[in-house]
């Protein structure tokens, strides 16, 4: 029962350092990064389509949308659904 509940406390944590990040872009930013690191590659999938990353993160999922394509045309990342690739 501890260990669930430290899980969910370090989630939790994890969430809400998304989620303290002032732009869209930097909260997608800090997902993202966190989400290569834990799948020790570049290159990765995440477990949610573009509306659940949005109520994730607490952010409007057109306006996530309109920063992840920003952040693809300038080479920052590249994306097919919810596998990402950061370069």
């Amino acid at each position: 029962l501890l260990t669930v509940l430290a899980q969910k406390n370090k989630m939790l944590t994890r969430k809400l350092e998304h989620m303290s990040r002032r732009t869209t872009r930097e909260k997608l930013l800090s997902y993202l990064s966190e989400q290569s690191l834990k799948a020790g590659s570049p290159s990765f999938y995440i477990p949610f389509n573009r509306q659940q990353l949005a109520d994730f993160l607490s952010v409007d999922r057109s306006a996530m949308s309109a920063e992840l394509c920003r952040m693809r045309d300038e080479g920052i990342l590249s994306f097919d659904r919810n596998h990402f690739i950061l370069k």
